[in-house]
């Protein structure tokens, strides 16, 4: 595990537990994520391999946020099985049921991730050249992450979903280049308390 990633880790559970000290936990969610697809035809699509493992916590809404359609906050962290880009971080999540049986999700957050944000401005540089090839260039440590899912309520405890996650500084967290990351993949919930 790298030095950057254990920093991920360890930003992500002490905000979850200076959060989690007085808010409800009403989901905990784990899940599968195939690594750098091309599901938009925007980015790279396809230079970083592997899977993701991901966690989230899922929070009680805070009655602050009940003219916002009450999101859900959420803590999340995602660790590439290949060594690749791994991040973690926090946001809201708006869920809505689809009758009895179904639902969809939109979740918007941050994440800071451990994956490359620069080149060398050497075009000839092999390393430059090597990780031009092979890994995504973010462009920033500091990404937004959007996130469309679509579900079913198994029962009243679990939730299954198929999940599409965006990852990009969309030019206002920095500029310049910025081939943005997709992963799409299943997560699984156990509720509790709602």
């Amino acid at each position: 595990m790298t030095f950057r990633t254990k920093t991920l880790i360890f930003v992500v559970a002490f905000t979850l537990f200076g959060y989690s000290a007085s808010a409800q936990v009403e989901e905990v969610r784990i899940g599968v994520m195939d690594h750098d697809v091309n599901v938009t035809g925007n980015g790279a699509g396809g230079k970083e391999g592997g899977f993701n493992v991901t966690a989230e916590i899922v929070f009680a809404s805070p009655e602050f946020l009940q003219k916002l359609w009450s999101p859900r906050p959420y803590v999340n962290l995602s660790l590439n099985t290949e060594g690749m880009t791994s991040f973690g971080g926090a946001g809201l999540a708006w869920q809505g049921n689809m009758g009895e049986r179904f639902f969809g999700e939109f979740d918007f957050g941050l994440v800071y991730h451990d994956g490359i944000t620069t080149l060398s401005p050497d075009p000839g540089d092999p390393e430059r050249i090597r990780l031009d090839a092979t890994r995504v260039i973010l462009g920033s440590r500091l990404l937004f992450r959007s996130v469309a899912s679509i579900g079913v309520h198994v029962n009243d405890d679990w939730d299954a979903a198929l999940v599409f996650e965006h990852l990009s500084h969309g030019q206002i967290l920095a500029q310049g280049r910025n081939e943005g990351l997709d992963n799409i993949g299943i997560r699984f919930s156990r509720k509790f308390g709602q």
